[in-house]
């Protein structure tokens, strides 16, 4: 009894820290709503530790060039922003590398990170690694969601497994024009947030910071809802949008995954939200994470919540993997130009659009920046995403 007693406080005490944390923070105002629901679980790591509240991880509000005082210049401003906006007590780091350190090993021993508005980016150093992120850090430590049509550049010097990239603008302390620094998206997930492009150190861009003195298990609390999954293996045009649902299908059987799957494409004359049921429950991906709040809004938001970046199997997640899209957004319907001439040729002489998985923001996620990104129908490394009817 004595033991299921002290079990049954922990986890009462655990679940009162996070309701703490959640109520002296100012919360995001979200998209389309008043209030942000933390969509979080947390867990003891033994019955003998005390439980601790999660790490917070956070993007500036403030911007900076490439010379930023080195690491602990970089850390005194991710440190300063934290207590100017009154997050809670920890030790926050910039996600930086430099030739002697990677910004993976600068998390130390930690565990466990939210976002401010309460939704989980990632439980373990090894889940970064691998690429398994929850939400894209998209939120500054004020609360406040970046809105940028594509999301924000973020200064990293770090690549899609947490090394460190050899373009860290003369290890921070540069901000020359003819000097480079690896930067990330802040609207992506796996690889895209950290390793996205390079750029010149003169320019000004955020930083991700990231709490490291708490150890506590995160979890996201699975939502209810249909599959949507990124298919594992390329997809080349040519058989058809018939060919594109068979592949579809084809990887849900072998997942395991019963119902009707078809690809998330635009055909000529008709938009790729057309072949599907909006009146339904939204999308989710394997790992139980909603990809939007509702159906309409995977079609319609400007960002969603997560992207479909994870395979049917739900074993591997993916990062900037081009995926077949076929119009400008998901709701304009595709023409001849863009769709591969309705995905029946395979030919190098024809084009069809195509987005980037692991990126949230619409305009990326199902295009690439309003379709610019057109791809010759022969490509064969694009993929697609499929979506349960």
């Amino acid at each position: 009894m004595k033991a299921k007693y002290r079990q049954s406080l922990l986890i009462a005490l655990a679940i009162s820290s996070l309701l703490l944390l959640s109520n002296t923070r100012i919360q995001a105002q979200n998209n389309s709503k008043s209030k942000a629901t933390p969509a979080v679980q947390l867990m003891l790591l033994s019955e003998e530790e005390p439980p601790q509240p999660p790490n917070i991880v956070f993007v500036t509000s403030t911007t900076y060039d490439g010379n930023l005082g080195g690491l602990v210049g970089a850390d005194q401003k991710c440190q300063a922003r934290a207590d100017a906006a009154g997050l809670a007590k920890n030790t926050y780091k910039a996600w930086l590398s430099t030739a002697s350190v990677n910004a993976i090993d600068r998390l130390g021993s930690a565990r466990g990170w939210l976002r401010v508005d309460g939704k989980p980016f990632a439980d373990t150093k090894a889940d970064i690694v691998a690429g398994k992120i929850f939400h894209p850090i998209r939120v500054d430590e004020l609360g406040n969601y970046d809105n940028a049509p594509w999301g924000s550049y973020v200064w990293t010097g770090t690549n899609h497994d947490g090394s460190r990239d050899e373009d860290t603008c003369s290890e921070w302390t540069s901000s020359s024009l003819s000097v480079i620094g690896r930067k990330g998206k802040n609207d992506g997930v796996t690889g895209v947030y950290t390793g996205y492009a390079h750029t010149s150190c003169n320019q000004s861009n955020p930083l991700y910071c990231f709490g490291i003195d708490n150890k506590s298990v995160v979890a996201v609390k699975p939502a209810v809802g249909r599959i949507a999954f990124c298919a594992r293996d390329a997809w080349i045009s040519g058989g058809g949008v018939a060919s594109a649902d068979q592949k579809c299908m084809d990887e849900a059987q072998q997942a395991g995954l019963s119902g009707t799957f078809k690809a998330l494409l635009a055909t000529e004359g008709a938009s790729a939200a057309s072949r599907f049921n909006v009146s339904g429950q939204p999308w989710v991906r394997r790992d139980g994470v909603a990809i939007a709040s509702t159906s309409t809004e995977l079609f319609s938001a400007d960002f969603l919540n997560s992207p479909i970046n994870q395979t049917a199997d739900g074993l591997e997640y993916f990062g900037g993997y081009g995926v077949w899209g076929g119009a400008i957004d998901p709701t304009t319907a595709g023409t001849s130009e863009t769709t591969c001439n309705n995905w029946a040729s395979s030919s190098g002489a024809n084009t069809g659009v195509g987005g980037r998985a692991a990126s949230t923001a619409q305009q990326r996620f199902f295009a690439f920046e309003s379709g610019v990104n057109s791809n010759a129908c022969n490509a064969s490394w694009l993929h697609l995403y499929c979506l349960q009817e």
